[in-house]
């Protein structure tokens, strides 16, 4: 019987890494979808330049205007698939970076509340009573009076208002 292997330490700089690395994916993902959508659609245009030009209905001398829009329309089309990827990319750095600052902030209430435990579970020091240097029975009894009420304080009169 092997010893049971230990699971790695807890690095948060690894998530963040993961995420910087996501985020660096989705910028170059849209660059070379734009570039291998460019390729093919020029690719696709420049067919009525070679000899299977022969065989589409698109005269030759408009081979050039042909490769041109292929390029462009291929390029858009990379650039929209490219940019739905990398949107994907980028969300999920997003939440690997949300789930680490969630374990950052679970770490900060969890700091506090053993704190305050640990405040409130040191003694404080009791104040001694003081002895009366009279005898109770000699002190004359303090009766309870409720508190006189106060008229209300109305606010004065503003010149304005005074006809």
């Amino acid at each position: 019987m092997g010893a049971s292997p230990t699971p790695p330490a807890y690095d948060p700089k690894v998530i963040e890494q993961f995420a910087e690395k996501l985020y660096r994916k989705a910028s170059s993902f849209v660059a070379g979808s734009v570039v291998i959508g460019a390729s093919l659609g020029a690719a696709f245009g420049a067919v009525p330049l070679t000899s299977l030009g022969e065989a589409w209905p698109i005269p030759s001398y408009l081979g050039f205007a042909t490769l041109l829009l292929g390029g462009l329309l291929g390029a858009v089309i990379g650039y929209v698939i490219g940019d739905t990827r990398s949107f994907g990319y980028r969300l999920q750095a997003q939440s690997a970076l949300c789930q680490l600052q969630s374990e950052r902030n679970t770490a900060l209430v969890a700091r506090a509340i053993s704190v305050r435990a640990a405040a409130s579970a040191t003694p404080r020091a009791q104040p001694v009573p003081q002895t009366p240097s009279v005898p109770p029975a000699a002190q004359p009894a303090a009766e309870a009076k409720p508190p006189v009420p106060q008229p209300p304080v109305s606010q004065p009169a503003s010149k304005s208002h005074v006809a």
